[in-house]
C-alpha cells in the first residue's frame, strides 16, 4: 500500500535566534527568544510571528474542514439508502 500524501508543508514552531520582522507583515517584529512559525519551502525557511502563524493555521483548518465536508457529501450521496456506510 502506498504511503498517504501530506497536504501540509513542513512546519514547526521554533525560537528566534535574533531580532527580525515577520515575513507576512513587516510591521510585526520578532525578537530574540520569541516563538515563531517556521515553514520549510524547498531548501529555504520562512518565519512568521505568532499572530500571523495562528491566523494561517486557522484559515488552513477551516479550508480543510470545508474540503472534508464536501467529500463527505459525495460519500453520502454514493451510498444507497438503507445500506451501511464505510
Amino acid at each position: 500500500m502506498a504511503r498517504p500524501k501530506s497536504l501540509i508543508l513542513p512546519l514547526c514552531v521554533d525560537e528566534a535566534q535574533k531580532k527580525h520582522v515577520c515575513q507576512h507583515n513587516s510591521k510585526h517584529r520578532i525578537t530574540k527568544g520569541d516563538k515563531r512559525l517556521k515553514v520549510t519551502i524547498g531548501r529555504s525557511h520562512e518565519h512568521y510571528c505568532v499572530s500571523c502563524g495562528r491566523n494561517f493555521i486557522g484559515q488552513a483548518i477551516a479550508r480543510l474542514q470545508d474540503l472534508d465536508a464536501r467529500l463527505e457529501e459525495d460519500v453520502r450521496a454514493a451510498v444507497p439508502p438503507g445500506s451501511s456506510s464505510i
